[in-house]
């Protein structure tokens, strides 16, 4: 136990010294940030930030004369104190051997302490030194239980949450993605997730990512917007930001008590935004810069600050950083993101004079540093930072045995005995390193610390596909339409070994069409078919019709030509089977159930608009309450009865904690039903989701 002690003790001693150096680092790199503002891309200045987790990963360093932290020598040395190890023989204390090496050796009058008063000497005085310093030690533990269980809790709801969340299928929305991710080269499964949760789009996740869209940014913005969306989303996950944001917050809480590394992660994310987006215009094209910024500015609109989360990569920072991306968009450059000379020299300067310790440790340091080696396996196992690099096979680090495993794995994946690997992409942070075959076809995706595949991927053609995939896709289609062709222009199956649900997939996606199936099974996952307004169901358009001219005070809503879509999902959280409209703008929209005609959502953000338009604007996140909880049941109530048919006698309500707009009602047994109220109190969106959850 003592062991043990002793080793977490210095093991605080180790983190006390490298929160010090990374203070010294973070004013290092703002200050060049300030001379070369201007001079260094983007892309640039949001690297300079990744040297501050190199620096906090480090467990040892060698010793140069060019280190920075040459320059803080009294600092130094107080770090490298060790208050847990005694500094002299038990037998001896501090003064007494002061005493010993200050009288010359002539004089023998000198008054000493007795040997046998030592003790009691070192029991007063080294109990005193030593508890302050064992507080210091247990604050700061309990600091880092109570910051991490935090974290981890609001992690995990916010992901529950979203779990619930029916994927989208909506063909339109499904095609413009699968078009901008083939633009960018990225070929893992990215699944659409809408949500009243948050107001921003966001990246939810790194090992299987998710796009979270905000319900009314789906029904707000057009295809060039949310190309936009898509494309900047994209760059979050082709940089592995979610994965460094996690790493660095989970380095926070080992430091959470250091403010300068709280500042350096806020300016951190403001450049990883903007980093962002000079990568996603990269794609969009010069043409299209200043629709990026209005698109943007569009976005801050209904932009409510959310609590900072590792695991979510938001495209919206915040009105502060504003002008900085606007001025950045203004004069972006197709060269802007590319490497640069400049740019990768500051890198390496600052590297070279930071990733170093002081050159003179003491004996005393040297003794400390050897000890939290010993006690640090864990962080040298993390290994360090790297800059993304391809590498063949052969160059590649890991056991034969795995790789070989690996290319075992692939083939059966692919069904392709001669499939061999040949290529590997190592990111800077990212836990996997990916595989390629030859031909481009398939990946393995390897955890880097467990040896472990975690997932395998595979692009086809239509006529590469077995007769059994095949028919299932069309079955798929023509469960909702027996009378529309299908042939997939866009297929992937994909596989997810890691976490604790495992999931095997195949994506096709047709003109208007998609299908989401189980790879086991072949059952349907979902389903969407888009058609002009004249060839949806008839019965299900009037009564979303006149839902939407009830809920619009008796105002008729005109639908676009080509807005019915029938969408079909069946997943864990349950079964939907809708048809939907919605108006050219998609301002407003309605879901009815195809097979029982019921309303299942409305979604009226047109109302809302021009509800709030003669209001003072103010951020989302000062807004107030309109109501209490029985006065939004009484508001409600008469509106959900005429429309959906359903009581709310007996409900209770639910106010969202980010958006307080956001409310729902339950009641045992009965239909759930989330719903936004607007600034002037009036209800614009309803979402029914029945007891037995079979949205149909």
């Amino acid at each position: 136990m003592d062991h043990l002690s002793s080793l977490l003790l210095s093991f605080f001693d180790w983190l006390l010294e490298a929160s010090m150096m990374a203070s010294v680092l973070v004013g290092l790199i703002l200050f060049v940030k300030v001379i070369l503002r201007n001079k260094l891309s983007p892309r640039w200045h949001y690297m300079l930030w990744l040297v501050i987790i190199v620096r906090l990963l480090l467990p040892w360093a060698p010793e140069s004369s060019f280190s920075v932290y040459n320059l803080l020598p009294y600092v130094r040395e107080t770090l490298q104190q060790t208050p847990d190890v005694p500094a002299y023989p038990s037998a001896v204390s501090p003064d007494h051997d002061l005493q010993q090496h200050l009288v010359p050796s002539g004089v023998s009058e000198v008054k000493q302490e007795p040997l046998s008063s030592v003790p009691e000497t070192k029991e007063e005085e080294t109990p005193a030194t030593f508890s302050i310093y064992a507080l210091a030690f247990y604050v700061w533990l309990l600091g880092v239980a109570c910051i991490g269980i935090l974290t981890a809790i609001v992690n995990w709801r916010f992901y529950r949450q979203i779990k619930q969340r029916p994927v989208l299928t909506d063909s339109k929305m499904i095609d413009l993605l699968a078009q901008c991710k083939k633009t960018m080269s990225i070929k893992q499964s990215i699944p659409l997730v809408p949500t009243g949760k948050i107001s921003s789009p966001a990246v939810l996740g790194f090992i299987r990512p998710r796009i979270i869209l905000p319900d009314s940014l789906i029904r707000t913005l057009d295809d060039h917007q949310l190309r936009i969306i898509f494309y900047h989303e994209l760059a979050h996950v082709k940089r592995k930001d979610v994965a460094v944001n996690w790493l660095m917050n989970g380095l926070l809480i080992l430091h959470w008590f250091n403010p300068l590394l709280w500042y350096a992660y806020h300016k951190m994310r403001e450049d990883q935004e903007i980093a962002c987006d000079a990568l996603a215009l990269t794609f969009i094209g010069m043409e299209q810069k200043e629709f990026y910024g209005h698109t943007v500015i569009s976005l801050l609109e209904h932009y409510s600050n959310i609590r900072p989360m590792p695991s979510l990569a938001t495209l919206s920072g915040g009105k502060k950083q504003l002008r900085r991306r606007i001025l950045m968009i203004k004069s972006f450059q197709k060269k802007s993101y590319r490497w640069s000379t400049l740019g990768l020299a500051s890198l390496i300067a600052i590297s070279s004079i930071s990733l170093v310790n002081a050159k003179e440790l003491t004996p005393k340091a040297q003794e400390s540093a050897a000890v939290n080696m010993s006690s640090s396996t864990a962080l040298n196992s993390a290994g360090l930072a790297k800059v993304e690099k391809k590498l063949t096979i052969n160059e590649l680090k890991l056991d034969k045995k795995i790789i070989a495993s690996a290319q075992e794995e692939l083939r059966r994946f692919l069904g392709d005995s001669k499939a061999e690997l040949y290529e590997v992409i190592d990111t800077d942070v990212s836990p996997d390193w990916l595989l390629d075959n030859k031909n481009g076809k398939g990946r393995v995706a390897i955890n880097k610390q467990t040896g472990q595949i975690t997932r395998l991927e595979a692009v086809y053609k239509w006529n590469e596909l077995s007769p059994a995939v095949k028919e299932a896709a069309i079955n798929a289609i023509h469960r909702l339409d027996s009378k529309k062709p299908f042939t997939a222009e866009t297929i992937m199956k994909e596989k997810n070994l890691s976490g604790k649900q495992q999931w095997h997939e195949w994506t096709l996606t047709g003109a208007g069409m998609n299908v989401i199936l189980n790879a086991d099974t072949l059952k349907v996952v979902g389903t969407s078919i888009t058609y002009p307004f004249a060839q949806g169901d008839k019965k299900a358009a009037a009564a979303g019709l006149n839902a939407l001219q009830v809920m619009n005070g008796g105002k008729p809503v005109p639908v676009a030509p080509d807005s019915a879509a029938h969408n079909y999902s069946n997943t864990s959280s349950g079964q939907s089977d809708v048809w939907r409209f919605s108006d050219k703008g998609g301002l407003y929209v309605a879901e009815v159930g195809a097979k029982t005609g019921k309303i299942r959502y409305i979604y009226m953000y047109g109302k809302r608009q021009a509800n709030e338009a003669k209001l003072t604007p103010i951020p989302q996140k000062d807004e107030k309450r309109f109501y209490t909880k029985e006065q939004a049941i009484a508001k409600a109530k008469p509106m959900v009865k005429k429309v959906f048919g359903i009581d709310l006698t007996g409900y209770q309500v639910e106010f969202g904690t980010e958006n307080v707009g956001y409310l729902v009602f339950k009641k045992a047994g009965q239909p759930t039903i989330e719903a936004d109220v607007d600034r002037t109190g009036e209800f614009w969106s309803y979402f029914v989701i029945p007891a037995n959850g079979m949205r149909d």
